[in-house]
C-alpha cells in the first residue's frame, strides 16, 4: 500500500521518501524518534487538503510540521509528514485598523513580528524559538513566551484558523459559533452533556495548556472554537491558514533585574510583582548565568544584581515614555522582596539578557562543570515547561528540586515565573535502560507534585510523546475518556497525528469503560480490569514497579500499579497523586495508561545508540570520550535555522532553506548512524550526502547553544569513513596542498611557470575536472619564494629560543598561568584568553637585549607559499608597537589534513609542530597567528586531537591573534596609524569569529577611528570547500546573503579580511582586493 501510496502523492505535491529525509524528520526537538514514510513539502493549501485527502484513502496517518522545534515530540510521526516551512511561510496580510494578521501556517513568528512592527504592532506570543518556530505551530502548542503575562496565550491571540479535520470537513474556526457548532456535528452535546468536569478540572489558570482546552466551547465560553483547537498539536485538525491578533508595541519598555538568595525564594516574591501589572516576569538561576558566560564570554553578561536567582522583569505600555517606564520599575524593585536590584532602561545592556534568557534550552542543555570534575552533562527536554498557578510556584520549585536532589538529576531552573511556568533540562540519564526506567520514574514523581501543587505538565509546548501518558496524574479517567470522545467526533480514523493526547473512544466504548469503573469501586475490582476498565496488565511494560534497578530507586512514595495507598489523596506537597480539592486524578486506584497514547519511554532516540568510542581521530574528551555522545548534543531546538542577526550559523541553511543542509538535520543522520537503524553506519551514503554542505565554518561550536560542533564531527565522519581506503581525488590534491605549493615556493621558476598554465582556461579546467575541482573556479596565483626565507634574510628567523629565555618547554610552563585547555564553546575560548592576557603575559614575557618583549610570528602554510604579505606585515606592525618580531621556522598545522579527514596525518603535522612551538610557549613568548584558520586550529583541535600531549595546552594558551597582542598593550604606547573616516568592510574568518572571536579585532579598529561595517556569515568559499567540484553554486549561494551585497553597496570601503579564502572569494566573484589586518595597519601607518 505504501508504495502505491507514495507513486500517486508523487503526482500531487513535492515528497521525499529517501532514508536521508526520512531519518532528518524522525525527531524534532523532543526525546523520540519515529522515522516517517515520508515527507512533503505544500506549496498551496490546494496541495495539502489533496494530500491530506489521498492520505485518508490510504490510511496512513497525517503529522503537520513548522520548524520543527517542539520539545514534546509533538511534530513527529510513522506516516507523512507535512513540512509548512519550506513554502507556505508568508505573512498574507495584515489589517493594521483591525489589528489583526493573516499568515500561512509555514510563517515563522519573527517573520510576522517584522511585518507588524512597520505598523508599531506585534503578536502577543513570543517564545524563545520564535526565530524558526511557525505561527501554525504555535498554535498548535498553544506557545506564549515571556510576555503571555501581558498580552496572554496563543489561544488568547487567536482570531480564526481555516482548518480540515479527520473526516475531510473544511471548515473556519473562529472565536464565536452558533450553539450548535454546526460545523463540527455531534461536538456541541458532547460539550454540554459533560459540562460539569470540565467547569471543575480545566481552564482553572491561565498556564494550563495540557489535554484539550473545552472550556472555550462551554455556553461561558461563546464557544470559542478557534480557542479550543489552539493547542491540540494537530490532533483534531490541519490548519491551512491563521489569523491571529495583534497588540500595540510599548514605546519604551525598561527592564528590572532583581537578585535573590535563590530561585525559591524569587517564585515567592512573583505574587506581589504581578500587582504592577507588568509585561514580562522571567526567572534565571544564576547557573545557567554562569553557562553564559562561560560559553559566551564574560562580556555577553550584563552587571546583575546581587543574588543565586534573579527575576527579569520588564514593564512599559503603548503611550508610555522611558521616564514614566522607569519609575514603575523603580517602584516594582521598591515594593519587591529582592536583596539587591538593577534597572536598565531601553538599549544593549536590556537586549543582551534577553538574549540570554532566549538562548536558555540551548544553554540548559548541558549542566555547568561543578568545579570537582562532575557536572557537564547531557541535559534533556521532558519536564522542561510544567506551570503551577502563580501563587504556588515556590511551593512547587520547593518539592520539585527536592526530587531533583532525591533522584540525583540537575537541571537548571528558568522559565516565565510570572505566569508560573518553570523551564528546566534534566540530566536524565537516557543512555540505557536502567536509567531510562529511573527517569520515567522521576518523570511519573514530578508530575504527581505539579498535579499537588494544581499545576498543568505543560505549560506552553504541548504535551506529546513526552507527557501524553503524564495526563493520567492530573485529570480524572473520566476527563481523560472525554479527551478521546472529542477525538472521535474530529478525526475517528486516528489519522491525525497517532499516539499524541488522546485516541479516538466512541461512545459505546467510553459507556463501557465508565461501568467498569464503578464497578471496580464497589468490587474492588475484578480479575484482569484495573480501576478505569483497562486490563490490569496494562501497565506491564511501563510502570514504576519496573523503574527499581540496583543503583536507581525511585522516589519511595513511587507509583506502584494497583497499588491504592500510592495515591495518597492527602494535600501535602510531597503525595504521590492530586491534591485534595483540584477535581483533577482519583484520590484512590490505579492510574494506568489511557489506550492509544504513547508512552513517554517509547522509542527514545538516544537510549538506542550505540556508543562510537573515539579511536584514533578526535578524543571528544568533552563528551566522555565517545563521538555518540558528542553528536547528541544537538537535541534539535532549532537555532540554526534562525539566521540570527550578528551570528553566521548556518550559512547552507540559509542559501537552501533545506533541512539537509542545517546542523540539525546533520546532526539527526549522524544519530541515525550511531543506533544503525534507518542510516546503517558512520559510513553510510547519507551521512557523506548529509557532510557534503557543510562548509566546515564552525560557526555552530559557538553560535548553537549547546555547543554541537559539525565541523569536527564532519572530519570525524570522513576519518572513520575512509580510514584504509581510498578517498576522493580532491582530498589528495586539497588535503596535501601544503605539500605541493612549498614545492613551487621553492624551485626557482616552478610557480612562474605553474601560473602561466592555469592562466589558460581550457588547461585550468581540464586540470580542474581531472583532480576534482569545479572548473568555474581560478587558480590563485603561487608565490616564489617563502616567508621564512624572507625573514632569514632579516635576521628573525628563529631557529631555537633567544638565550635570554627559558627553553624548558614544560617545567616552566608548569610556573605559569598559561591559557586554558579545550573548552566547549568558542566564546569560553575567547573568554579565558582575554582573562590571561589580562595581566598583560604578552608584555610580561621574556625581552631581547634591547628591553623590547618578544613575539613569535608563526606564518601557516597559505602565508608562506601563496601570499606572505600579511606576513610580513605583522612582523612590521608589532615591530612599530614595540616588541622584538622573531618568525618561527616553518611547519604546517595540517589544517587540509583536518578538514579532509585525514587525522593522522594532521597529528602527525601537529606533533611536528608542537616541536617547533612548544620551547617558545614554554618561555612565555607569545605566538601571534598570521592565518584565522590555522590559528584555530592552534587555539581549538590540536587540543582534542592531541590532548594527551601537555605541550597541546601550553600552545594552545600561547597563540593570539595580532588584534589581541595590540590589544594588550596600553593604547597611550600603541604606535598605530589614524583610520579615522576610513569605511571597512569587514569579512571575520569563520573560524576567527568561532574560536577567538572578532570582538577584540572590531574594538581596535574603532579605537583607531574606523567605521566598520561587520559582514554577517561565512564568505562561502571556506578553505578547500568552495574549490571543489560540487560546491560552486552554494559557494556564491553563500556568498550572497552578505559578502557580495555589502561589497556592491559599499565600492569604496576597504575590503578586510584576515583569512585567505576570504579575500579569494571576494576577488573571484567580486573582482575585489582584501587587505589583512595587519597589511591595513601597515599600510596606512605613513
Amino acid at each position: 500500500m505504501s508504495e502505491s501510496f507514495l507513486t500517486d502523492l508523487r503526482t500531487l505535491i513535492d515528497v521525499d521518501s529517501s532514508v536521508g529525509t526520512r531519518a532528518r524528520y524522525s525527531s524534532d526537538a523532543g526525546l523520540t524518534r519515529i522515522p516517517p514514510l515520508a515527507v512533503a513539502f505544500p506549496r498551496t493549501p490546494e496541495q495539502a487538503v489533496a494530500a491530506f485527502h489521498l492520505a485518508r484513502a490510504h490510511g496512513v496517518p497525517l503529522t503537520a510540521r513548522g520548524g520543527g522545534t517542539s520539545c514534546a515530540s509533538n511534530a513527529i510521526g510513522p506516516g507523512l509528514v507535512l513540512d509548512f516551512s519550506r513554502y507556505m511561510n508568508r505573512v498574507i496580510s495584515i489589517d493594521p485598523e483591525a489589528r489583526t494578521a493573516t499568515v500561512e501556517p509555514g510563517c515563522v513568528g519573527s517573520t510576522l513580528q517584522a511585518a507588524a512592527a512597520k505598523y508599531g504592532l506585534r503578536f502577543g506570543p513570543d517564545p524563545s524559538s520564535q526565530n524558526r518556530a511557525t505561527i501554525a505551530g504555535m498554535v498548535a502548542n498553544n506557545a506564549c513566551g515571556p510576555h503571555a503575562t501581558a498580552w496572554g496565550r496563543t489561544s488568547d491571540n487567536i482570531v480564526s484558523l481555516e482548518c480540515i479535520d479527520g473526516q475531510g470537513r473544511r471548515f473556519t474556526a473562529t472565536t464565536s459559533h452558533d450553539s450548535a457548532l454546526h460545523d463540527v456535528p455531534g461536538l456541541a452535546s458532547l460539550i454540554d452533556t459533560n459540562l460539569a468536569p470540565i467547569r471543575t478540572q480545566l481552564g482553572r489558570f491561565k498556564r494550563q495548556v495540557s489535554g484539550y482546552s473545552l472550556e472555550h466551547l462551554t455556553p461561558e465560553g461563546g464557544r470559542n472554537l478557534a480557542a479550543m483547537l489552539t493547542g491540540t498539536e494537530g490532533t483534531l485538525v490541519l490548519i491551512l491558514s491563521v489569523t491571529v491578533r495583534l497588540v500595540p508595541l510599548p514605546d519604551a519598555p525598561v527592564l528590572a533585574a532583581l537578585g535573590y538568595r535563590s530561585m525559591i525564594e524569587a517564585a515567592d516574591d512573583v505574587p506581589a510583582l504581578l500587582a504592577h501589572s507588568p509585561l514580562a516576569v522571567e526567572g534565571m538561576d544564576r547557573r545557567l548565568v554562569d553557562v553564559v558566560r562561560a560559553h559566551k564570554g564574560p562580556g555577553a553578561v550584563p552587571a546583575l544584581p546581587e543574588g543565586e536567582g534573579w527575576l527579569l522583569v520588564e514593564v512599559g505600555a503603548p503611550g508610555e515614555d522611558v521616564t514614566a517606564s522607569l519609575e514603575r520599575a523603580r517602584a516594582l524593585c521598591a515594593d519587591s522582596a529582592a536583596i539587591d536590584t538593577v534597572v536598565y532602561p531601553p538599549g544593549d545592556q536590556a537586549s543582551a539578557l534577553w538574549r540570554i534568557r532566549a538562548d536558555g534550552a540551548g544553554l540548559g542543555g548541558r549542566t555547568p562543570p561543578d568545579g570537582a570534575g562532575g557536572g557537564d552533562q547531557q541535559a534533556w527536554p521532558g519536564f522542561e515547561d510544567a506551570a503551577v498557578p502563580p501563587e504556588n510556584l515556590g511551593a512547587y520549585l520547593r518539592d520539585f528540586t527536592a526530587l531533583m536532589e532525591e533522584f540525583d538529576i540537575d537541571g537548571l531552573l528558568y522559565g516565565h515565573f510570572g505566569d508560573g511556568c518553570v523551564h528546566v533540562r534534566l540530566a536524565m540519564p537516557l543512555e540505557t535502560p536502567e536509567g531510562v526506567a529511573h527517569s520515567r520514574a522521576f518523570l511519573q514523581s514530578a508530575a504527581r507534585i505539579c498535579a499537588a501543587h494544581g499545576g498543568s505538565v505543560s505549560g506552553e509546548h504541548g504535551d506529546g510523546r513526552a507527557r501524553g501518558e503524564l495526563l493520567r496524574f492530573m485529570y480524572s479517567p473520566e476527563m481523560l475518556d472525554l479527551f478521546a470522545r472529542v477525538k472521535h467526533v474530529f478525526d475517528p480514523d486516528n489519522l491525525l497525528n497517532p499516539g499524541v493526547l488522546a485516541a479516538p473512544m466512541d461512545e459505546a466504548e467510553a459507556a463501557s469503560r465508565a461501568r467498569a469503573r464503578v464497578l471496580a469501586v464497589h468490587s474492588g475490582g475484578p480479575d484482569g480490569l484495573a480501576a478505569n476498565g483497562a486490563p490490569a496488565t496494562a501497565l506491564t511494560d511501563h510502570d514504576d514497579a519496573h523503574a527499581t534497578r540496583p543503583g536507581l530507586a525511585p522516589a519511595d512514595d513511587a507509583l506502584q500499579p494497583n497499588d491504592g495507598a500510592a495515591i495518597d489523596s492527602s494535600p501535602s506537597p510531597d503525595v504521590s497523586g492530586a491534591a485534595i480539592g483540584t477535581g483533577l486524578a482519583p484520590a484512590d486506584g490505579a492510574l494506568e495508561l489511557q489506550p492509544g497514547v504513547d508512552p513517554l519511554d517509547a522509542n527514545l532516540r538516544r537510549v538506542a545508540a550505540r556508543p562510537m568510542p573515539a579511536d584514533g581521530g578526535f578524543a571528544f574528551t568533552h563528551d566522555g570520550g565517545d563521538f555518540t555522545a558528542a553528536v547528541h548534543r544537538c537535541t534539535g531546538v532549532g537555532k540554526c535555522r534562525a539566521g540570527v542577526s550578528g551570528t553566521f550559523m548556518c550559512p547552507s541553511y540559509l542559501a537552501t532553506r533545506d533541512e539537509k543542509d542545517v546542523t540539525r538535520g546533520r546532526a539527526r543522520i549522524l544519530q541515525e548512524a550511531a543506533n544503525s537503524q534507518l542510516v546503517k553506519a558512520i559510513d553510510s551514503p547519507e551521512v557523506l550526502e548529509a557532510l557534503d554542505l557543510c562548509l566546515a565554518c564552525k560557526a555552530c561550536s559557538t553560535d548553537c547553544p549547546a555547543g554541537v560542533d559539525m565541523a569536527r564531527y564532519r572530519s570525524e565522519a570522513l576519518f572513520r569513513t575512509y580510514r584504509g581506503r581510498m578517498r576522493p581525488l580532491s582530498h589528495y590534491t586539497l588535503g596535501w596542498l601544503p605539500r605541493l605549493t612549498r614545492v613551487t615556493a621553492r624551485v626557482p621558476g616552478l610557480a612562474r611557470i605553474a601560473n602561466a598554465i592555469m592562466s589558460v582556461a581550457p588547461l585550468r579546467s581540464l586540470a580542474f575536472r581531472i583532480i576534482g575541482l569545479d572548473p568555474r573556479r581560478g587558480m590563485p596565483a603561487l608565490q616564489s619564494g617563502t616567508f621564512t626565507a624572507w625573514a632569514r634574510r632579516r635576521n628573525l628567523l628563529a631557529g631555537n629560543v633567544p638565550a635570554s629565555a627559558s627553553s624548558d618547554p614544560i617545567s616552566e610552563a608548569r610556573e605559569r598561568d598559561a591559557a586554558p585547555a579545550s573548552s566547549d564553546s568558542a566564546r569560553e575560548r575567547e573568554g579565558a584568553t582575554a582573562s590571561s592576557m589580562s595581566g598583560s603575559t604578552v608584555l610580561n614575557g621574556p625581552r631581547d637585549p634591547g628591553g623590547r618583549p618578544y613575539a613569535l610570528v608563526w606564518a601557516d602554510s597559505f602565508s608562506q607559499t601563496l601570499d606572505d604579505t600579511g606576513a610580513r606585515a605583522v612582523v612590521d606592525v608589532l615591530e612599530a608597537n614595540g616588541f622584538a618580531p622573531i618568525v618561527a621556522p616553518d611547519a604546517c598545522c595540517g589544517l587540509t589534513w583536518i578538514t579532509t579527514g585525514q587525522l593522522t596525518g594532521a597529528k602527525k603535522h601537529l606533533t611536528s609542530l608542537l616541536s617547533v612551538l612548544s620551547p617558545f610557549a614554554a618561555s612565555g613568548i607569545p605566538i601571534v597567528g598570521v592565518e584565522p584558520s590555522c590559528t584555530a586550529v592552534l587555539r581549538d583541535d590540536l587540543l582534542d586531537l592531541l590532548p594527551e600531549d601537555p605541550r597541546s595546552a601550553l600552545v594552545s594558551g600561547a597563540t593570539r591573534t595580532l588584534a589581541e597582542v595590540l590589544s594588550a598593550v596600553p593604547a597611550s604606547a600603541r604606535r598605530l596609524p589614524s583610520l579615522e573616516g576610513v569605511e571597512i568592510v569587514a569579512q571575520p574568518h569563520c573560524h576567527h569569529y568561532s574560536v577567538m572571536g572578532w570582538d577584540t579585532d572590531q574594538a581596535l579598529l574603532e579605537s583607531l577611528g574606523a567605521r566598520v561595517t561587520r559582514l554577517e556569515g561565512c564568505c562561502g568559499l571556506a578553505g578547500n570547500f568552495g574549490m571543489e567540484a560540487g560546491h560552486y553554486d552554494l559557494s556564491v549561494a553563500v556568498a550572497s546573503h552578505s559578502l557580495l551585497p555589502t561589497l556592491d553597496a559599499q565600492p569604496d570601503a576597504v575590503y578586510l579580511a584576515d583569512g585567505f579564502s576570504c579575500r579569494t572569494q571576494a576577488a573571484q566573484l567580486a573582482g575585489r582586493g582584501g587587505v589583512h589586518l595587519a597589511t591595513l595597519l601597515a599600510g596606512y601607518s605613513g
